[in-house]
């Protein structure tokens, strides 16, 4: 992912699937190139302590613990800068 390379010194990228099935995460990250970054496979508690409630969702969690979840309102990169901006 050609953002995770640009921010590797500031920011981590961590994947979260679908609720689906690990067999199919696996693929998806294959078939994509997505597999480049850490993934968490099971996923389910982290889609509900941070308000996921649909794929496409990014989630920006600061050095405080805090975090805001974005439904693609804005763009990856838009939302990359505002953190580390912070």
């Amino acid at each position: 992912m050609e953002i995770e390379t640009e921010f590797e010194d500031q920011v981590t990228f961590i994947g979260v699937p679908g609720l689906g099935e690990e067999v199919a995460h696996r693929d998806f990250l294959d078939s994509t190139g997505a597999n480049t970054f850490s993934t968490l496979i099971e996923a389910d508690e982290v889609w509900g302590d941070f308000g996921v409630s649909s794929q496409g969702t990014f989630v920006f969690l600061d050095d405080d613990g805090t975090f805001t979840t974005d439904r693609r309102t804005g763009s990856l990169r838009e939302n990359v800068e505002r953190l580390i901006s912070s």
